[in-house]
């Protein structure tokens, strides 16, 4: 009854985003030998609940070695992270109790020791977010590619722009993410 009643909600979702979200990364200069934070910044995010993105990189170049939660509006977004392989780290949250958040903040920082010279090929691959009535929200993906980024070109549209899918897709992943955090809670009580 549970999932007939899921799927009814999911079927009958009408998107209500007055303003589109936009994500970006942000990452300071690699220097071999130093630690950097890679930056996952949102704009204009309203009821923000749950979420999740792919940081894919080069593992010639970089090393996952922590993360920090982000915030929004004084409200922090606690992260759980873990490497999917080598070259890549898979990064959700999901805010206690249903308020949710709006405006503008960071989702969350994800460290990195610059193990290697060249490029660092970071880039957000699968992002998704979603709101308190677990609706996708719509979503820019924007510059999701740190260090190639040319500061004049922030207003153009990029050639690989990810938005978020809407329908039955989006809807049963909000849906799934949001069960798994759930039940991660619960087993950790």
């Amino acid at each position: 009854m549970v999932c007939f009643t899921m799927l009814v909600l999911v079927f009958t979702a009408v998107p209500g985003q007055a303003k589109q979200a936009t994500v970006s990364l942000s990452m300071p200069e690699l220097v071999k030998g130093n630690t950097v934070y890679a930056t996952i910044n949102v704009e204009n995010v309203e009821n923000l609940d749950t979420g999740q993105f792919d940081l894919i990189f080069n593992p010639d170049v970089l090393k996952v070695v922590g993360a920090e939660n982000g915030s929004i509006e004084k409200t922090e977004i606690p992260i759980k992270w873990s490497s999917v392989d080598s070259q890549s780290v898979r990064v959700i949250f999901n805010l206690e109790g249903v308020t949710g958040v709006s405006g503008s903040g960071k989702l969350a920082s994800i460290g990195f020791e610059v193990i290697g010279e060249g490029e660092g090929g970071l880039h957000i691959s699968d992002g998704l977010l979603g709101d308190t009535e677990a609706n996708s929200i719509n979503t820019d993906w924007g510059i999701t590619e740190a260090g190639n980024v040319n500061p004049d070109m922030r207003d153009a549209e990029p050639e690989n722009v990810q938005k978020a899918s809407s329908g039955f897709e989006a809807g049963l992943t909000v849906i799934g993410l949001s069960v798994a955090m759930h039940l991660t809670r619960n087993k950790q009580r």
